[in-house]
């Protein structure tokens, strides 16, 4: 037998926005009717997502604990907080769920159950979110992978929040980055028809903020010795670390490349 979930729908205020929206496209003489495509389309995708939003609110609270106390790597925690709103960033906007917050025995930094549970990452990002903006991180600037996130409509994910996501992600990964690595070398697939490795290895100059106010100290410094020389290289540059492994065919046709970048050290 087929479930009808409409009912489960109907009480929801973004659902009711969605078939206003919907009603009103039908009837030609009011503004709904009259909107272009594009501005139905920009509509009814804000629509959606409300409404997508709601229902992840509502799945995310599912999380929740309510107990007196809680155990977390053989350390209790007890309620501290009942009932705190928290607006998270998803892959449709931001979704915001009341939780409870437990506090170590001993005092300290609260922990939230719900966000250990549905792998809320830095207490902001769902996983879906963090993986695409980590991807687009990847291959753009903070502020463009942003814009990315407002061209489609998906409000949330600012150039800053984008900017803290690989540095939390970064330093988990160096934790874990031996055996990490060699999980992923592990399925990698070396094509039949590749006759040729070509290994390269280089240095890239990046701005690094540490670095920058080191320097900006450097020069104060100096200027109150009565020194204007500038230190040899760029102020506030540190190298990182970047090559890559490319495989080739006989008739060196291009087959795979594998990339790779480290941080100054």
């Amino acid at each position: 037998m087929r479930q009808d979930n409409t009912s489960a729908l109907s009480g929801l205020a973004s659902f009711a926005q969605l078939q206003a929206l919907l009603a009103a496209r039908s009837h030609e003489g009011c503004a709904g009717g009259k909107m272009t495509f594009e501005a139905f389309e920009v509509e009814l995708g804000q629509a959606v997502r409300g409404l997508e939003n709601e229902l992840k609110a509502a799945d995310l609270a599912r999380y929740d604990v309510d107990a007196d106390a809680v155990m977390v790597a053989g350390q209790q925690w007890r309620k501290g907080l009942e009932q705190q709103p928290k607006t998270s960033l998803s892959a449709s906007g931001p979704i915001t769920v009341a939780r409870n917050l437990y506090r170590p025995a001993d005092g300290g930094k609260c922990l939230c159950p719900l966000e250990l549970c549905a792998g809320i990452i830095g207490g902001l990002y769902t996983p879906v979110l963090a993986r695409q903006v980590a991807y687009l991180m990847g291959h753009m600037t903070s502020d463009e992978t942003s814009k990315v996130f407002t061209e489609l409509g998906i409000a949330g994910p600012s150039s800053s929040s984008c900017d803290r996501l690989p540095k939390l992600l970064s330093a988990v990964w160096e934790r874990h980055r031996a055996p990490w690595e060699g999980a992923l070398r592990q399925q990698e697939v070396v094509a039949a028809e590749a006759g040729v490795v070509a290994v390269s290895l280089e240095g890239v100059m990046v701005p690094d903020k540490d670095a920058q106010r080191a320097a900006k100290a450097t020069r104060e410094a100096a200027k109150q010795q009565g020194l204007s020389k500038q230190p040899s290289g760029p102020a506030g540059y540190r190298e990182g670390g970047c090559g890559t492994v490319t495989l080739f065919d006989e008739d060196a046709h291009r087959l795979d490349t594998v990339r790779y970048g480290r941080a100054p050290e």
